[in-house]
């Protein structure tokens, strides 16, 4: 099997990012960072601010994509990259980023950082001048003490999850005051920004980096107002240009514009439509900038689940994947979170053997299949099939629990060298014969409600009591007495991790699960010829109707699921490893 791709080329149709991106992973220092990249020609680094993602920089690395090889990194923390752990500083972060410079092959570069990026861009370019040919600071924070200490008091408020989903609108409203008031916690006429406010979908993208970050979201907006830019910028010894706007959301107005001495050129560029061209003009495509970058090598260390991409016809495929030897074992998720939810089984499952676990596309950080829809439960499992030929995947075990149940079927009926099949937690439902069974039409018309961005955030808060319901009702609509589950409450740390990797995908979380819904699983299973084991935690909703399932396949057997991860574990591989 060859090592795990770092990523390529977006074929047309992706639709995570805009046409012509493509998502990498690196290590540097022993931390995995993920960057955007896209163009050709000399190198130009973006650094967003904190805590948003690359994805914030888009339009910026469109703009410069004719001329440029662009590299947007997550910043580390954010994002899809490893924290640094810890208190970081400020030259923690520069560090960092110099690292993972190193990590690509890029010597020299173009630096852009926008805002508290800014700070990291600027301190990259003071430590390491060697590696920056010209560093943009966009809107860079320019502040005395007292406005850094009062910033870094009030700029990061805890956002502890709560089932009545409070700290979900307390995240919108703080992303969305930030583009309303500066500073964001001081609204008041003579604080007021003018420019436009962000369109709601900006608005859901940061909450979702916001909750991403978890806890330490505010790690690098406090290490960047514990340092003062000015003196950095003063030291500055490669070329230079501060940007300043009036729509900056930090610096208060007033704030100290520095002399632009022998390096350095100030200009100001008000918000609006052209300014992310406008900035494209301080780009020097001539520079002494590097024209390429590696994409480098990687090792795993063992136990450690790594993450790259995969390109398939359909897109981008996030995949996660142990080291080891000898039969992989493939592990399809449940709709509509992601293969995050699965690395604890992971790591109790590897062992000696490789173990790899894919998004499904339309979930978690993967493309949705190109196209409208409605897709079926065939067409996510082509794609499954066509990302284990990009791993060259032969021989293999295979595991999908609930709607990745239902694509792992149909993956092992159209695809040979699969030695045992494991599902877990099987739908059936009733076309018009079955009253025992959930009705099929009822569950198509009324389970995947649409969560279309509004201004005010109800779409996100609405979305986290959805998820709410499934743990309260089956189904989670049907909010009377029949439908309660009578099961222990999950943990809320657990639940709301899940609902981090649905708040992702808000806009394609439902395609996996339509398909699920119009599975003809009574007439597919008895197709299956390689053995199967059918499981269930006795407070699945799925497990009712579990063990009929199992009778429906040939070589069909059927398990109770103990609530002990290393118990359900020793359970799977025992099966596994079966003749």
């Amino acid at each position: 099997m060859p090592a795990l791709p770092d990523g390529s080329h977006v074929t047309e149709g992706a639709g995570s990012h805009p046409d012509g991106f493509s998502r990498h992973f690196a290590r540097a220092a022993g931390r995995e960072f993920h960057y955007l990249r896209t163009g050709s020609g000399p190198v130009a680094v973006l650094l967003p601010a904190f805590p948003w993602s690359a994805g914030s920089l888009a339009p910026l690395a469109e703009a410069l994509a004719g001329e440029f090889t662009v590299v947007v990194l997550d910043l580390p923390g954010c994002g899809n990259s490893h924290s640094l752990g810890g208190s970081p500083t400020l030259g923690d972060y520069a560090g960092g980023v110099a690292g993972n410079l190193g990590a690509l092959g890029i010597d020299r570069c173009h630096l852009y950082g926008i805002e508290t990026g800014a700070q990291v861009a600027l301190e990259v370019a003071a430590r390491h001048p060697e590696r920056v040919a010209r560093v943009v600071l966009d809107q860079l924070p320019l502040l005395e003490d007292s406005q850094r200490s009062e910033l870094a008091e009030r700029s990061c408020p805890r956002f502890d999850p709560s089932w009545d989903g409070a700290h979900i609108a307390a995240i919108w409203w703080w992303c969305r005051e930030q583009s309303l008031f500066r500073p964001w916690y001081r609204p008041a006429a003579e604080t007021r920004l003018d420019a436009d406010e962000p369109p709601p979908a900006v608005l859901q993208r940061r909450a979702a980096d916001v909750l991403r970050a978890g806890d330490g979201y505010g790690d690098g907006l406090r290490a960047a107002f514990a340092h003062s830019a000015a003196g950095s910028l003063g030291r500055l010894e490669v070329p230079w240009t501060l940007v300043t706007s009036p729509a900056d959301p930090l610096t208060p107005p007033g704030g100290r514009n520095p002399a632009p001495g022998p390096h350095g050129t100030v200009i100001d560029l008000p918000p609006g439509p052209d300014r992310w061209s406008q900035l494209r003009a301080l780009f020097d495509a001539t520079g002494s900038a590097d024209r390429s970058l590696q994409i480098p090598a990687r090792t795993s260390a063992a136990g450690a689940i790594e993450r790259g991409y995969l390109t398939t016809t359909s897109g981008q495929l996030l995949v996660r994947r142990t080291a080891g030897t000898g039969r992989p074992l493939v592990m399809l998720h449940a709709s509509p979170t992601s293969s995050a939810l699965l690395e604890p089984l992971m790591r109790e499952l590897a062992g000696d053997r490789p173990v790899i676990a894919l998004d499904t596309a339309g979930n978690g950080d993967s493309d949705p299949p190109p196209g409208d829809g409605p897709f079926d439960i065939g067409e996510f499992a082509a794609i499954v099939n066509e990302a284990l030929d990009v791993l060259e995947v032969g021989e293999l075990d295979l595991y999908g629990t609930h709607t990745g149940a239902l694509i792992a079927t149909d993956v092992a009926l159209a695809r040979p060298g699969i030695h045992r099949l494991i599902l877990e937690g099987v739908t059936m439902f009733d076309d018009g014969d079955r009253p025992d069974l959930l009705p099929r039409a009822e569950l198509l018309a009324s389970y995947l409600p649409t969560f279309e961005p509004t201004w005010d955030g109800t779409h996100l808060l609405a979305a986290w009591h959805f998820r709410r319901a499934f743990t309260t009702y089956w189904p989670w609509f049907r909010r009377t007495r029949d439908g309660i589950r009578w099961v222990p409450m999950v943990e809320l740390p657990a639940f709301h991790r899940g609902f981090v990797e649905v708040a992702k995908r808000l806009d394609t979380y439902h395609l996996p699960y339509r398909a699920a819904l119009a599975y003809p699983t009574a007439d597919r299973l008895p197709q299956v010829g390689v053995p199967t084991l059918i499981a269930a935690h006795p407070d699945d909703p799925l497990q009712a109707h579990s063990p009929e399932a199992a009778g429906l396949v040939p070589d069909g057997h059927w398990d109770a699921l103990p609530d002990d991860i290393t118990a359900v574990a020793a359970l799977y591989e025992e099966f596994l490893t079966g003749p």
